[in-house]
């Protein structure tokens, strides 16, 4: 398996360009478990290729670099599976782009031919947060200047306990606007977090262990109203600031899931719109997860300049790991 360089991987020491990385660090494969790097090796090569995928993210690397690909057959067998108590064990074909860029990537309806999975959950350690998760993402996004929360509707109840397990005491006040009370908290936030409030969620949040990062998702999908669609089982969060979004993106991402993000010129702002399996509303109505979380499509592959590039053999033996945004798994 060879990437550019420049591509940049989760580590254990957080992110790390290709080029930095050694024999012996550890790094996560496609099951978002952590394995050791055996072999690495830099070289420049003249046959580069990016891979498109339909989410418009993408991975790059030389002809070397390959995935475990998913066809039109597979992932029928795969929906054949669903629902039914067997664990489903045809294995992925792994496929390099050197094969793969002589494919058509369309079927013969004109639709994506080859998929490859999303990650699972990626098992990253715990941390040790001032702010429990669930009560920091809708502390982050739910406060004003009066330290006053507002519920949305119909959530009250559910986030009153959640602040109460946390060992927080509530007041409640006025009514707001959507018919229900704003209350207040003590000790409040700002004290446990002084003197470094964060202006963006920090980093200990969104790289702790599967079920914090679960945790600090469903208090910011409950800091806001109408965040999620039981007609749809689609969850949205929308702000002004690109860079928030690409932090939830990524934490989505983080989680096993798909994702994808809008920009609305008119209102200026951005979108990130995503389903999940994992329960984070009250109300949510997915049905569990039986096989695995998502898939992306390959769109397009087209070639690109000639450059330095890094061939990485782990200890696992499909040497898969994740790359970039969307954690990507190349092998």
């Amino acid at each position: 398996m060879a990437i550019l360089a420049t591509q940049k991987v989760l580590t254990y020491d957080y992110w790390k360009p290709a080029a930095k990385l050694k024999e012996g660090d550890y790094v996560f494969n496609k099951d978002g478990k952590l394995t050791k790097i055996k072999l690495i090796q830099q070289y420049f090569s003249e046959d580069c290729y990016e891979i498109m995928f339909d989410d418009y993210l993408t991975i790059a690397g030389d002809k070397h670099l390959g995935f475990l690909i998913e066809d039109k057959k597979y992932r029928k067998r795969l929906d054949e599976y669903k629902g039914i108590q067997k664990r489903f064990r045809r294995p992925l074909r792994f496929t390099k782009v050197d094969n793969l860029k002589d494919l058509s990537l369309k079927d013969n309806r004109n639709r994506s031919a080859y998929s490859i999975p999303t990650t699972q959950p990626i098992e990253l350690p715990h941390q040790y947060l001032s702010v429990p998760s669930f009560i920091f993402g809708f502390w982050f996004f739910n406060r004003n200047t009066k330290n006053k929360f507002l519920p949305p509707a119909g959530l009250s109840k559910y986030i009153h306990n959640q602040f109460i397990n946390a060992g927080y005491k509530i007041t409640e006040g006025k009514h707001g606007n959507n018919g229900e009370r704003y209350f207040t908290i003590s000790p409040t936030i700002e004290s446990q977090l002084a003197p470094n409030i964060p202006r963006k969620i920090p980093d200990s949040y969104l790289l702790s262990s599967v079920e914090e990062r679960l945790n600090l998702l469903s208090g910011i999908m409950h800091s806001k109203s109408r965040q999620y669609s039981t007609t749809r089982d689609l969850f949205r969060f929308s702000s002004r600031h690109y860079g928030t979004i690409k932090l939830i993106q990524g934490l989505v991402e983080s989680l096993g899931n798909k994702s994808s993000v809008t920009s609305d010129d008119f209102k200026k702002d951005y979108t990130i719109f995503f389903r999940t399996k994992s329960r984070i509303m009250e109300h949510q109505v997915s049905p569990p997860v039986k096989v695995h979380y998502g898939r992306r499509y390959i769109k397009d592959i087209k070639s690109i300049q000639s450059q330095m590039c890094v061939h990485i053999e782990t200890h696992d033996d499909d040497n898969s790991i994740l790359v970039g945004e969307g954690f990507i798994q190349a092998c």
